[in-house]
C-alpha cells in the first residue's frame, strides 16, 4: 500500500505544472547598431536552417527554468537574419552562393553578484558555418553573453546574448573576408 502511494506522489510531482519551465515571450527584434555594411557583398548570401544539439527534447528551452515561445534555434537564426539585413544584405531563399548555417551547442544561466546587483547570465553558444560551393569556407562557434539585473528578468537576457552574438559575427575580420 505505501509502494502504491509513493508511485502515485511521485507521477503527481512528476506532472504538476509548478515544476514545468516557465514559458517567456522573447520576441526578438534587432536593435542593436553593428555598423557593417552588408549592401555591396559580392556573392548571394542566404540564412540556412540552425539546429539544436544540447542534449533536451524541447527544442523550446532557454534553460531548464524558461522556455520560449518557439525553438531557441528558430528565435537565434531569425536575429541573424535581422542583424543581415540591418547592414544591408540581401538575403536569398534559394541557391545562394552562400550561406551561413548554425547550431546551439548549449545554453546556460546564471545568477551573479555583478557590482552588489544581482544578475541573470544567460551563456548561449552558437556553431556558426559560411557554406558555399559544397564545402564549408568558414566556421567558428560564438558566445552570446547577456547579463542584466535580475529585476530585467531573463527576456532581457537572451535580447543581450543574441545581440552580443550578433556584433561577434558582423565583427569577425575572416567572416568578411569571406563576404568580399
Amino acid at each position: 500500500m505505501k509502494f502504491r502511494f509513493a508511485v502515485l506522489w511521485c507521477i503527481v510531482l512528476a506532472s504538476n505544472p509548478l515544476f514545468a519551465a516557465e514559458e517567456v515571450t522573447v520576441a526578438y527584434k534587432y536593435a542593436g547598431n553593428h555598423n557593417t555594411d552588408f549592401s555591396s557583398i559580392r556573392v548571394s548570401l542566404g540564412v540556412g536552417e540552425f539546429s539544436d544539439s544540447r542534449s533536451t527534447d524541447n527544442a523550446n528551452l532557454i534553460t531548464d527554468e524558461y522556455q520560449a515561445e518557439s525553438a531557441l534555434s528558430g528565435i537565434v537564426r531569425d536575429a541573424f537574419i535581422q542583424g543581415f539585413v540591418h547592414g544591408g544584405a540581401e538575403l536569398v531563399d534559394d541557391g545562394p552562393d552562400m550561406q551561413l548555417v548554425g547550431r546551439i551547442n548549449s545554453s546556460e544561466m546564471q545568477i551573479i553578484d555583478r557590482d552588489g546587483v544581482q544578475s541573470i547570465q544567460l551563456t548561449i553558444r552558437t556553431g556558426v558555418q559560411l557554406t558555399g560551393r559544397g564545402r564549408t569556407i568558414w566556421e567558428t562557434t560564438l558566445f552570446g553573453r547577456g547579463v542584466v539585473p535580475v529585476s530585467e528578468g531573463i527576456v532581457a537576457a537572451v535580447h543581450g546574448a543574441i545581440d552580443r552574438m550578433i556584433r561577434e559575427l558582423v565583427s569577425d575580420d575572416y567572416f568578411l573576408i569571406e563576404l568580399q
